[in-house]
């Protein structure tokens, strides 16, 4: 590792530090002297790529705000240009440049082509991309090329250790204000159209009438479009809790302790936190059935995959068959994140950052 200080600087955009995955991501490179860093503001984030003094990484973890923080179409091309020209400074000053790649496009996208733009060239400007899908080159190929020489695969792991233990399920339905007999589904995050909250209720409000006796926990602030769909849930027939605000680091063992199974209604997805997250409270996850997501996780006994075509149907008959409350598939969702320790990651992740700044 270079001897000089600032050469072991990781300036993380956006500066979300205190996110959950990025610390798991950057917990060894720290104890190996690597000094995580970042900016919040788009001005000050310019400031830093452009500065001749600044050294170290540049890691571009999310760039979702540089489009979708724009005021229209216009400001959204000028805030690309400035964010790819700033890159490319960086980068002429020594900056090794790493990229991962959480999302092909940001989620609801209100400026595609310039998303578009902005990822294709982030695939010729970065000196290395770190995908968490061996899937994600595929996906990308529709809307951009990552160059696979370029491309190091380091996939998600589980939450052990971060929030927290576990908590029994009475104790938890208690605190979370959830009824004791009846089967929990949980809707867990940001609520947003992209995620099927609507589909989720149909499903919901077609498993009642054929007699499943369900709970509904939603947990998460609303962003979008989505009163309409989560207003829908009272007609539903099934007891529904509500916590439209972010859950509380401490009180996310409860949360996940007071559900049966985890839901995740998406109506696309390449990869998801919040699967592991599940796995790691050995709570069963209903996905859709995307041809990557059923070859990754087709033969794991805690989840289960809705018809994307016909996703109120096809996620109302995995509910009544109520397949989740078999001890098996929580033994198989906590073995499944036994398997996956926030340790590997971040030495996987750590050897790849001494590379890249040993590079230069």
């Amino acid at each position: 590792m270079p001897d000089a200080p600032y050469e072991t600087r990781i300036f993380n955009y956006p500066g979300w530090l205190d996110n959950p995955y990025v610390r798991m991501l950057q917990a060894v490179a720290i104890e190996r002297g690597f000094e995580p860093t970042g900016r919040t503001t788009f001005r000050d984030t310019l400031i830093e790529l452009t500065s001749p003094e600044r050294r170290g990484l540049v890691h571009v973890q999310w760039p979702t705000p540089v489009t979708e923080d724009a005021e229209d179409e216009a400001d959204a091309e000028r805030r690309v240009d400035l964010f790819l020209d700033a890159l490319f400074t960086a980068k002429t000053l020594g900056r090794p440049i790493l990229w991962t790649v959480h999302n092909v496009l940001p989620h609801d996208t209100a400026y595609r082509p310039q998303a578009v733009r902005l990822h294709r060239v982030l695939g010729k400007l970065a000196d290395a991309i770190h995908v968490l899908s061996p899937h994600t080159v595929e996906h990308a190929r529709h809307f951009y090329s990552i160059p696979p020489e370029k491309v190091v695969l380091i996939e998600h792991c589980s939450y052990d250790g971060v929030y927290g233990d576990p908590v029994p399920a009475a104790e938890a339905r208690a605190a979370v204000g959830a009824s004791a007999d009846r089967a929990t589904i949980m809707f867990f995050g940001w609520i947003r159209p992209y995620k099927g909250i609507v589909d989720l209720s149909r499903a919901t409000k077609l498993a009642v009438s054929r007699g499943a006796n369900l709970e509904v926990l939603i947990a998460g602030r609303p962003l979008g479009p989505v009163q309409n769909a989560l207003k829908s849930f009272d007609e539903s027939g099934a007891r529904i809790t509500r916590h439209l605000k972010r859950v509380l680091d401490e009180d996310l063992p409860s949360w996940f302790g007071a559900a049966d199974v985890l839901v995740l209604p998406y109506r696309r997805v390449l990869n998801s936190g919040t699967m592991h997250l599940a796995a790691t409270y050995g709570v069963p996850v209903l996905l859709p059935n995307e041809p990557h997501l059923v070859e990754d996780y087709g033969d794991q006994a805690w989840i289960r995959f809705f018809d994307h075509d016909d996703p109120a149907e096809s996620i109302a008959g995995l509910l009544a068959d109520e397949w989740f409350l078999a001890p098996e598939a929580r033994a198989a969702a906590r073995a499944f994140a036994a398997a996956r320790p926030p340790r590997a990651m971040g030495e996987a992740y750590a050897d790849l950052v001494t590379r890249l700044i040993e590079r230069r």
